[in-house]
């Protein structure tokens, strides 16, 4: 088994659950020492399953480690501890996944201001801080990767003529993602920028979304997706992740990837969490258009 991160240390937002946790696990398989970071810390102290106590074992288990920091994104002061808690507890900060997220599905013409204002709260500014925080340590360091959770709810939706159901090709108007895609095109504009401005720090900046749902916990729980349709597994989106953290930042840098696409591009294989071996009996899939909703 390689260890692509050996020496590395790692911040993961939104590690307690879903596609921020399985990326925790992965890159700590891989060497990587993680900083985990969420509102649920305790097993049970939130009404969604998963937590970051959770997320610690899976790691603690395959000989990795990992430091829990509970922390409300939302938050400034909560933010600003997160960096210096990392660099007390491990000496740096190599990698930077700004996961965590926060949304409240209606249209936008319906939607309480405050939703709106937490929305970017949560999904442009946290990150940009964080990512002000650790550009520093980066750059001591002589190297640094960071990669934004982007959604496919970015892209725009098709122009007029509209059918009268509000459905139509990669937008749901009954479910209303305006805001939050507007929050994560905000985040990819701001990722190819940043790349731009730190090529020169051999500072790697991307983002990467799903290309089909993933049944995070608290997409199901919140009834944002069908678990029942067509997923992708969250073992892919943790690979694609890993891939955007262990190339040379002056050859991937400056993207707005989708996961598989990604996967497809580089060869890779999706491997098991615990990168012992390929995930059984999955095949990344051709190329096709998604159905956003």
């Amino acid at each position: 088994m390689t260890r692509k991160l050996e020496n590395k240390v790692a911040i993961v937002t939104g590690a307690s659950r879903g596609i921020g946790a399985a990326i925790a696990v992965r890159l700590a398989a891989e060497g990587a020492r993680v900083t985990l970071v969420a509102r649920s810390v305790e097993t049970g102290s939130s009404k969604l399953p998963g937590s970051l106590e959770e997320t610690a074992g899976r790691i603690r288990l395959l000989g990795g480690e990992c430091h829990c920091i509970g922390a409300n994104l939302a938050e400034p002061g909560d933010r600003s501890r997160i960096v210096p808690e990392t660099l007390e507890r491990f000496g740096g900060v190599d990698i930077l996944v700004n996961n965590a997220a926060w949304s409240r599905f209606e249209p936008a013409h319906t939607q309480a201001a405050r939703h709106a204002r937490l929305c970017f709260e949560v999904n442009v500014h946290a990150p940009l801080e964080l990512i002000q925080q650790c550009v520093p340590r980066m750059r001591e360091r002589g190297a640094g990767w960071i990669v934004n959770l982007s959604s496919a709810t970015s892209s725009h939706p098709a122009p007029a003529p509209y059918d009268r159901s509000g459905r139509y090709f990669r937008f749901n108007a009954e479910v209303g993602p305006s805001v939050y895609g507007a929050s994560k095109a905000a985040l990819e504009r701001l990722t190819t920028g940043l790349a731009a401005e730190l090529a020169a720090d051999s500072i790697a900046v991307n983002t990467v979304a799903p290309v089909e749902a993933v049944a995070s916990e608290g997409a199901v729980e919140l009834g944002v997706i069908d678990a029942a349709a067509y997923l992708e597994p969250v073992e892919a989106m943790a690979e694609a992740t890993l891939e955007l953290c262990s190339h040379p930042p002056g050859r991937l840098s400056g993207r707005i990837l989708l996961s598989l696409d990604l996967l497809r591009e580089l060869g890779a294989i999706v491997h098991t969490l615990d990168g012992r071996g390929p995930l059984a009996g999955y095949v990344i899939p051709p190329a096709r258009g998604a159905d956003l909703q």
